[in-house]
Order: C-alpha cells, then sequence, then structure tokens
C-alpha cells in the first residue's frame, strides 16, 4: 500500500494506493457501522487491546518514513496539532486549543499543560522544530513537498505559545497538511537514530517492547489530558491499560484471530467478510476500481477519440457490480479518503454514457476500420491493449474478463495480464518499459486532498518524472496551478474545476467505491475510522 507522494502513509492525509484503500471527500457514500451500539457502561477499566498491522512498521520515527504500518503504531505515540472530523473534515482541537488561517499562513495556540512520555515539556518551538527539520532538505524526509511544503518555515511565539508556518505563495490545505502531521518531542528531533525503535511522544500511550516483524507493546501513560476534541484521557473510563500490536501478513489468520477475540480489532476483506457476521464493524469508502490509461506518444490510447470509444463501449455501472462483488457504489470523485476538507462530485456530466454503437461509430470516422478476423487497423498497426489488473479476487478477475470481452467486441484485440498490488505497480509505474501497458484498471491513486495528484497527472513521465500515463493536459496543469494558490475552503471549488478537465478528457476516471470494514471483538472506538484506520485514542475496550 502506497500513499503520498513517497511510499506509505500518514492516518489523517495523502495516498497512492494499489487496489483497496479508504475513501471520503465530496460525494461518496457514508458508509454505516454494523452491529449494536456500545453503551459506556460496557467500558472495560485498565484493559488489554490487540490489534494488527500487514507489515513491521520499520522506523518508528514520525518524520522519517510514511508506511502504513508505522503511521499506525506512531498513531498511538505521537499527537498532531489537530484532529480533523472523519465525516466532515473539519478541524477539531488536539495539542491546539486554538487556530487560524491566512492564505500563505497557519497558527496555532498551544494548550497548556502538554507533557512527553518522558515527563518533559512539549513546546511551541518543539513543534516549529518538527516542521523546520522536515523542510530542510539534509535530512531527506519523505514528507517534505509530499506533506509539508518545502519553502515552509515554522516559527514559535514562547511567551504565546504559538506556532505559525508560512509560505511564500498560497497554498492549499496549509492548515490541514501542518495540523494532521504528527509531532515528535524535542529529543526526536535532536536525536532521530535514536527513535527507529524506540518513541518519545505526547501520545496516550509509550511504547515499552519492540519485538521486530512480531508485535509491538504500548503501555497507558498517566497525566494525558489533551486527546483529539477533548474526549480521551489517562482516566477515561474504556481506553486500554496494555496495547499490542501484532504483525500477520495473512488475511484469513487475522480473521480467524478477530473471531476467536485474540485480537480486538482489524481490517478485513475480500472472502473472509463473509465470515465476520455478528461482529461489529465501522466501515469507511474506498477506490476499488479506477480507470489509468498509456497516453504515451504512439500509443493508441493517446488519442481521446479512442480512450472515450473504450469508455462508452463498457456498462459501468454493471463492471462496477461485478469488480466490487455487488458490494460497493459508482465514485464521484478523485479524493476518496476520509477526512476531508472539500465537499464535491467531480464525475457528474463529465463522462460519456454506455453507448457502443457511438463508440464503433467514432473508431470508423477516426481511420481505426475492422479487418476479417474483427480487429481494428490504422495506418497498418492493430488496436492491441494490454490491460494490467489485479487478479487477488474472483470479482477482480470476472471484471478483467468483461472489459475483454467488451473491447473486442468493439475491435480491439485485448492481452490481459494479472497479478496482485505488486504485479500492478511493476508493470505499471514501476514498469522498466513504461509503454509495456495501455490501460489498468488495478492503480488506483487516493487521497483526501486534491492537490496530491498534481504529480503523477502531470510533467515528465517515465523514466523521468512521476507522471507515470504521460498525461498531458493543458487546462488540468493551468487550473491546477491557480487551485493551489487559494486556501482552504476557497480553493475545493478550483479543485473541482480541475478535476472535471482531467475526468473529461479520460485521462484518470474513478471508477468504484467499497467500504473498507474494520470489525471489533471487545472493544469499540469513538470516531470513524480516519483513512481506513482507528487512531489509538479513540480506542475503548468493552466487556465480551
Amino acid at each position: 500500500m502506497i500513499r503520498s507522494r513517497s511510499v506509505a502513509v500518514r492516518w489523517t492525509a495523502a495516498a497512492l494506493a494499489v487496489g483497496l484503500l479508504a475513501a471520503g471527500c465530496g460525494g461518496h457514500t457514508e458508509q454505516p457501522s454494523s452491529g449494536p451500539p456500545v453503551d459506556s457502561s460496557d467500558f472495560v477499566t485498565d484493559g488489554t487491546f490487540a490489534t494488527v498491522i500487514a507489515q513491521d512498521a520499520g522506523n518508528l520515527h514520525p518524520l522519517t518514513t510514511n508506511y502504513v504500518a508505522t503511521q499506525i503504531v506512531d498513531s498511538y505515540l505521537y499527537d498532531s496539532l489537530l484532529f480533523f472530523d472523519p465525516q466532515t473534515g473539519k478541524p477539531k482541537p488536539y495539542l491546539a486549543e486554538k487556530w487560524s488561517e491566512t492564505p500563505t499562513s497557519a497558527s496555532f495556540t498551544l494548550r497548556k499543560g502538554i507533557t512527553c512520555s518522558d515527563g518533559s515539556a512539549f513546546t511551541a518551538e518543539t513543534v516549529a522544530d518538527n516542521i523546520n527539520w522536515i523542510v530542510d532538505p539534509k535530512n531527506q524526509s519523505p514528507l517534505r513537498d509530499s506533506i509539508i511544503p518545502s519553502d515552509a518555515r515554522a516559527t514559535a511565539d514562547a511567551a504565546a505559545n504559538t506556532i505559525t508556518v508560512t509560505v511564500p505563495q498560497p497554498k492549499s490545505f496549509l492548515l490541514f497538511d501542518v495540523g494532521a502531521q504528527q509531532l515528535g518531542c524535542q529529543d526526536v528531533v535532536d536525536h532521530p537514530t535514536k527513535y527507529k525503535t524506540a518513541a518519545l511522544g505526547t501520545g496516550l500511550f509509550q511504547l515499552t517492547e519492540v519485538v521486530p516483524n512480531d508485535h509491538y507493546t504500548l503501555t497507558r501513560r498517566d497525566g494525558y489530558e489533551w486527546g483529539p476534541d477533548g474526549k480521551t484521557t489517562s482516566n477515561t473510563p474504556g481506553v486500554p491499560k496494555t496495547v499490542t500490536i501484532k504483525v500477520i501478513k495473512n488475511p484469513s489468520t487475522v480473521a480467524n484471530l478477530v473471531l476467536s477475540g485474540q485480537l480486538n480489532m482489524a481490517t478485513v476483506e475480500g472472502p473472509d467478510l463473509a465470515r465476520m457476521k455478528g461482529l461489529t464493524s465501522k466501515s469507511s469508502p474506498s477506490m476499488s476500481g479506477e480507470l489509468s490509461f498509456n497516453q504515451m506518444k504512439g500509443k493508441p490510447t493517446a488519442d481521446p477519440t479512442v480512450r472515450t470509444a473504450l469508455f462508452q463501449a463498457v456498462d459501468w455501472d454493471a463492471w462496477t457490480k461485478v469488480h466490487t462483488a455487488d458490494q460497493g457504489s459508482r465514485a464521484k470523485t478523485l479524493s476518496v479518503l476520509t477526512p476531508s476538507p472539500c465537499q464535491y462530485d467531480s464525475i457528474a456530466g463529465n463522462l460519456p454514457g454506455h453507448d457502443p454503437a457511438a463508440a464503433a461509430a467514432a473508431l470508423d470516422e477516426a481511420g481505426w476500420k475492422k479487418g476479417s478476423d474483427g480487429v481494428r487497423t490504422k495506418d497498418g498497426k492493430q488496436l492491441a491493449l494490454t490491460v494490467v489488473f489485479r487478479n487477488n479476487s474472483d470479482s477482480s478477475s470476472a471484471s478483467a474478463e468483461l472489459l475483454q470481452t467488451a473491447w473486442q467486441k468493439l475491435g480491439a484485440k485485448i492481452t490481459l495480464k494479472g497479478g496482485d498490488a505488486n504485479f500492478v505497480l511493476n508493470e505499471t509505474i514501476s514498469s522498466k518499459d513504461p509503454g509495456s501497458w495501455d490501460v489498468t484498471p488495478g492503480l488506483t491513486l487516493q487521497s483526501n486532498l486534491p492537490n496530491i495528484f498534481v504529480p503523477y497527472v502531470t510533467g515528465d513521465g517515465p523514466p523521468k518524472g512521476t507522471n507515470y500515463s504521460s498525461i498531458d493536459n493543458p487546462e488540468y496543469a493551468a487550473a491546477a496551478t491557480k487551485a493551489d494558490r487559494l486556501a482552504g475552503d476557497q480553493s475545493c471549488a478550483a479543485w473541482a474545476e480541475a478535476d472535471a478537465s482531467l475526468i473529461k478528457d479520460l485521462n484518470l476516471v474513478p471508477i468504484s467505491v467499497t467500504p473498507t470494514k474494520i470489525f471489533f471483538n471487545g472493544a469499540s472506538s469513538i470516531y470513524e475510522p480516519l483513512t481506513s484506520m482507528i487512531p489509538g485514542p479513540a480506542v475503548r475496550v468493552v466487556a465480551k
């Protein structure tokens, strides 16, 4: 799983992912929690809690890594300035009790009395040092530019207990990006190598044991009074005394352990879902299908007429039912992760409808003529397409075959290449031959912030740049530049226009959204998932 502009994630920000992940932003359908509501009288005092990550967290330093597994562990250890409501994206208090923003700045006032897990004071100067450490190129933080702008500068006013982050030009979502960043205590900034397998944060828990590739043990600290939105302290009923985060790679094993109660919380997907009946769950929508066309010069799919015909030839509502095993719905936006500050539908009115006859006529007019074998050719070149897809489930394989059938009927020669998530990555974004593929529904770019897509759909294509589909859309580039110079809510309408231009040209098309479900046994959460994860302060142990 990949998020942000580099490998991995933060639990409240951006994402690039292959296959299932999480969803949000404007236009999505909220997925309700299942099971009976948990009464607070069921909360257990000083209970134990066990959850899971799919791979070892590796380097735990919050400023030097952004792997998904690391962000899960760090959400128990390190806090952020603000908490963003999973459903609305609106900021709420966390380490900061007040905040404000302008087009070129974000300011935060820390609440008083915040301490680190070793008892040392957590100050405004420490916050500023965190941000400036990320920005300093010598530290090679993956969060530089992917989360925190490289031209940002943080300053602190110790007397007022405030931090101000400024940028030379207006920047979309600066408050969101800075406010959601997990922050280390001063020694974490000053001596980063010490904290690859250790932790020193303001979080509710402190790290007590690390067994690589097996588990992490955390213990609740005393004196914690600043949980997100004021809802969690060290003495809050249901807050576990001990947390164990196990490393388990096999999804069926994870499902078994949740059912038996050996795990209290875990994400379960795919065929194991059918076994989870009777357990309470919380869901967040996930981009499960997204269409990318390779638009390198000389590729058939570089031609907008070909892209439009291919899109019109498929009944995407039917494809969504097949691809999601009738568990999903049509996507309405590119930005699908929660929480999101923007609420808009960038799909409505911007895509052609299902019309195979019009698709065939358009290809005829464009010079793509069917031969005796049923395959279209133009200028002696066949309409031959390699489709890369994920074959991790019967439904995704069936949906790929649906594409093959529709496009062969249209007159294309289709080669299907299926594999797991890493296979899709290696055949598309990381391919040694950028022209080896033509279409993929299996690579999903996902974010709760629309500006994260820019480097993947503009600029140089491979091998020089990250524009993996070699998209050339001047209208989008101009609209994105304009939108990125607006701040906060004002930028959302501008980003909606930018996204629309990308979708109209069939450069990158979100197709299907599927809920990602987190199941509970002997535990609950006071919040809905944030980018398909439950942060540490949300966890409550309940009587079984």
